[in-house]
């Protein structure tokens, strides 16, 4: 047996075929009972209305896609992070009977290229976009096209809409824990610079310094690729050879292979050296030991995004980027510094 079609369905309610379109879309102009036969007509014939030719009719493809300029390997090692953003997304337009497109790119312009090609087959109604970097060959096609989107994390450029958390006092907020646990040396392991992300936990962790009255020591600074074996061999090496007792990284795989290179080298997490991270996950809360973090909320990160977007894409004011806190979470993999003899 064959897919109902919308004329069957009108004729099974007694109905126009228009009547049934009306109906059926939820438009004005139909009496409720009408509205309740033709309804009952489709969910008797199994009637599906086709996502192509409703698109045609309508000029939406009742689509997003979420765009991740980052390597695969970036993204699998950060799958918590994804998998709660995707869904807080997923939630937020499913009521509005919208699909999620998953776009993967290693580099930026080939995730020009594709978004230049969603955009130009009339793919999606908007985009969600991840990761955003300082400059990237997309941001001016983007513009060019007047294609509704939103940020996830803070774009370079002004006037941008996105969701992000409050990096700054992320970046503070565990800092200060480690301050106030005693610590003075503390290193800051993050990721490339060229993410906005890593640009203001940075700032946030030079803030806690510079109210703390201590300076800013450039040899503590570590950034390395979000990548195993390249974190653990940087800071096998640095760690070898630099004197700290804390170790605050900007995600839970930098913190997991530090603490790996640390082990190596005869060091104890948290008796020899304390280390926290951001960024709450499996990898987090079964890491030995457990590892201090603090939370991002990566579902309402997703969620507030697709409610922008979908103000975008039905031309209503979506209002100003909205800023999320980050939570402290006490685990076992910080204490007080072990006191010199």
């Amino acid at each position: 047996m064959g897919r109902a079609t919308l004329r069957e369905v009108a004729d099974c309610a007694g109905v126009s075929i228009s009547t049934a379109s009306l109906a059926l879309n939820n438009k004005p102009g139909v009496r409720e009972q009408t509205r309740a036969r033709v309804l009952e007509a489709a969910r008797k014939l199994d009637y599906h209305p086709n996502a192509a030719a409703r698109s045609l009719a309508n000029g939406k493809a009742q689509a997003i896609a979420l765009v991740n300029p980052i390597s695969l390997e970036q993204f699998f090692s950060s799958s918590d992070f994804f998998l709660h953003l995707s869904r807080g997304l997923y939630k937020a337009l499913e009521e509005h009977n919208y699909h999620l497109f998953l776009l993967i790119s290693e580099k930026e312009k080939r995730t020009a290229q594709l978004v230049k090609k969603v955009i130009r087959q009339r793919r999606v109604d908007g985009l969600v976009i991840t990761n955003p970097v300082e400059a990237a060959p997309y941001l001016s096609l983007l513009q060019q096209q007047a294609v509704p989107h939103v940020f996830v994390g803070r774009p370079a450029h002004e006037g941008a809409l996105y969701v992000d958390n409050d990096n700054v006092e992320i970046g503070k907020l565990g800092t200060e824990y480690l301050l106030s646990l005693g610590h003075k040396k503390i290193v800051f392991l993050t990721g490339p610079l060229r993410f906005t992300h890593c640009q203001d936990r940075l700032l946030g962790y030079r803030l806690a310094l510079e109210k703390a009255n201590m300076p800013f020591d450039e040899s503590l600074l570590w950034t390395v690729e979000q990548k195993d074996e390249a974190i653990f061999e940087m800071v096998r090496e640095r760690a070898a050879n630099t004197a700290f007792t804390a170790l605050f990284a900007t995600s839970s795989l930098h913190a997991a292979e530090a603490i790996r290179a640390c082990q190596t080298l005869g060091l104890k997490v948290p008796e020899d050296v304390s280390v926290i991270c951001i960024e709450d996950s499996f990898t987090a809360r079964y890491c030995s030991p457990p590892l201090t973090v603090i939370e991002l909320n990566s579902f309402w990160l997703g969620h507030w995004a697709g409610k922008l977007l979908l103000c975008l894409i039905k031309g209503e004011n979506p209002g100003s980027p909205i800023l999320l806190p980050g939570k402290l979470v006490v685990r076992n993999s910080a204490s007080a510094p072990k006191k010199r003899r």
